[in-house]
């Protein structure tokens, strides 16, 4: 009596190890491809934030120079981020540019790290806009310099401010000066102030910019 279920059990048994027989050997003939499924994944993970589409690391804080001339404006900035993260990061960051039908493409553009890690970034054209990438250390706040000239038919120049929007914080500080040559400056949609060296400017703190800074000037005769 006690044969047909001993036979049943024997029967359960080599069912199961069938099917984890077949299911090893589903495994083992793939297996080859889970290690660039993987890989794929990491890459597409990371990929938003080393093509600076989404921000890893926090943008805190920028000086911005502009010296105005009759018929151009030469522009240089000092932006400052910081990794909040306990583990390096890499951070793809854009270059925002003031393009338009009557403002061409800036000349001499570059950038440069400031030290610890002193020396020039190479640039590349990512989406059509110029890009650059960082590599920070753990909690690394790192200085980042971007220069340009740009041609003023007009006599009217923009700088971008409302870029900062997307970070999804307010600056903790940001300094804004501007240096007219041989010109008088007449607008400016952010009121200036002289500071007691008599520079041109305004300043602000935990600062999201409501618009983009504006900036006018005729040639006296």
């Amino acid at each position: 009596m006690p044969g047909p279920p001993l036979q049943g059990m024997k029967t359960a048994i080599t069912l199961r190890n069938l099917r984890a027989s077949a299911s090893h050997e589903w495994f083992r003939r793939r297996s080859h491809l889970f290690g660039p499924m993987f890989g794929l994944a990491a890459c597409l993970a990371v990929l938003p934030f080393v093509a600076g589409l989404l921000p890893i690391v926090h943008f805190v804080r920028e000086r911005i120079d502009i010296a105005i001339y009759p018929e151009e404006v030469q522009v240089e900035g000092l932006y400052v981020y910081r990794n909040p993260w306990p583990v390096p990061v890499t951070q793809g960051l854009t270059i925002p540019l003031p393009v338009d039908e009557i403002h061409p493409e800036p000349t001499e553009l570059a950038a440069w790290r400031l030290p610890p890690d002193v020396g020039p970034i190479a640039l590349h054209t990512y989406l059509g806009q110029h890009n650059l990438t960082l590599p920070f250390r753990a909690h690394e706040e790192v200085q980042v310099v971007v220069r340009y000239r740009q041609s003023a038919p007009t006599r009217d120049a923009r700088y971008l401010l409302l870029t900062t929007q997307p970070w999804g914080r307010p600056l903790d500080h940001a300094l804004y000066m501007v240096a007219p040559h041989n010109v008088l400056l007449t607008k400016s949609n952010y009121p200036l102030h002289r500071d007691p060296q008599g520079v041109l400017g305004f300043e602000r703190t935990d600062f999201m910019p409501p618009a983009d800074w504006l900036l006018a000037w005729e040639v006296p005769k």
